[in-house]
């Protein structure tokens, strides 16, 4: 069984056209060159692919089943093709970026989106972290670029770039007793549990952040929020997490004094050191800085 390319693509025109001269057209070829083609492939697959016994050619069963494979190979093929072209063109293969947890994910599509659509033939793999799990990913290799929200900044080994800044502001849940007083003191923030982010590494938020007495460390933003929904501390979560229940009054922002209100943090794009980034990683890594500096 030796058949070709070249037959599956006449196989699969004739069945999308409804003949062997539309295939003909559509293909640039003449209609002898497709019936041909059909022909020879039937003799290699052991099967009648149409019957032919009417004006136009109809699939016959095996037809309709064997149709569906030959379009998977061919798009197999195509995708063969467009990931060869990518490596000749410089824009790399595979394209791996690492991201904290935190990063808001509307601020990534639009640019995920476009970049599907310039480099098709990319494989691009999304990786989630917290804190230092990011910088860890990029460190060892196993991310050629990173979105970082940092306890403190990157080292300077790490090819890095300032983006932006998201803010954090401490909140409750509008059922805790936090939410009913006018004025917040540390020592108000102390005598309740605090959700704390952490990482599977250990990281944390500063001890300057740190003024429960009872810590929960929790490795995810979203977690924190829905517990604080839940009015099981407080804690300082990234604004835009909680914009909706702000509004809808579920979460209430604490009227911190004498020790700190909201803040922003930094995030850094990074570059794997000594990763050579094709084109493709490279226009990703300077969009996602525009993205997360126009979102300021």
């Amino acid at each position: 069984m030796q058949f070709s390319l070249e037959q599956l693509e006449a196989f699969v025109a004739a069945a999308d056209e409804g003949s062997f001269s539309a295939a003909g057209r559509h293909l640039g070829k003449a209609q002898s060159a497709v019936s041909t083609a059909v022909a020879n492939l039937e003799i290699d697959l052991g099967v009648s692919l149409f019957d032919r016994g009417g004006k136009l050619p109809l699939l016959t069963l095996e037809g309709e089943t064997l149709l569906r494979e030959a379009r998977s190979i061919l798009l197999r093929c195509a995708e063969l093709r467009d990931r060869a072209w990518a490596c000749a063109d410089g824009e790399g293969g595979v394209v791996r970026l690492a991201v904290d947890e935190v990063v808001p994910h509307e601020l990534m599509l639009e640019v995920l989106v476009e970049f599907g659509r310039r480099y098709p033939g990319v494989e691009l793999e999304i990786l989630y972290g917290v804190l230092g799990d990011v910088l860890g990913m990029v460190q060892s290799g196993r991310a050629d670029l990173g979105m970082l929200v940092p306890v403190g900044p990157p080292p300077r080994e790490v090819p890095h770039r300032l983006a932006g800044a998201l803010g954090f502001s401490p909140v409750v849940g509008s059922s805790h007793p936090l939410a009913t007083l006018t004025e917040v003191s540390a020592a108000d923030l102390a005598a309740h549990r605090q959700l704390v982010i952490t990482s599977r590494g250990g990281d944390k938020a500063p001890e300057e952040m740190v003024f429960g007495s009872r810590i929960w460390k929790v490795e995810g933003s979203y977690m924190i929020r829905d517990l604080l929904l839940q009015g099981v501390g407080w804690g300082m979560v990234a604004d835009h997490l909680i914009e909706d229940d702000l509004r809808a009054g579920r979460l209430v922002v604490l009227p911190v004094v004498g020790v700190f209100s909201g803040h922003a943090d930094p995030v850094y794009v990074l570059r794997a050191s000594g990763s050579a980034l094709g084109a493709a990683g490279r226009w990703l890594a300077e969009a996602l800085e525009r993205a997360v500096a126009a979102k300021e």
